[in-house]
């Protein structure tokens, strides 16, 4: 039952996930690059939190695009 319910959270908010985990981890090494954003300690916040923030507008809308 515990496995089915996870199962059945992660292909409804499959999107967000996503966006969270791999967009995030995008946003944050494109961030990483930037000499003015490096030595920030909240620069991973702002990168996960804006890849949370298109998983969730993408999950919402129903589409990427």
């Amino acid at each position: 039952m515990l496995v089915e319910n996870f199962l059945n959270h992660i292909s409804c908010w499959g999107k967000f996930w996503f966006g969270l985990i791999f967009l995030g981890s995008i946003l944050n090494e494109t961030l990483e690059k930037f000499d003015i954003l490096s030595n920030s300690s909240y620069a991973w916040v702002l990168a996960f939190g804006s890849g949370a923030l298109i998983g969730l507008i993408a999950k919402i809308r129903g589409a990427w695009l």
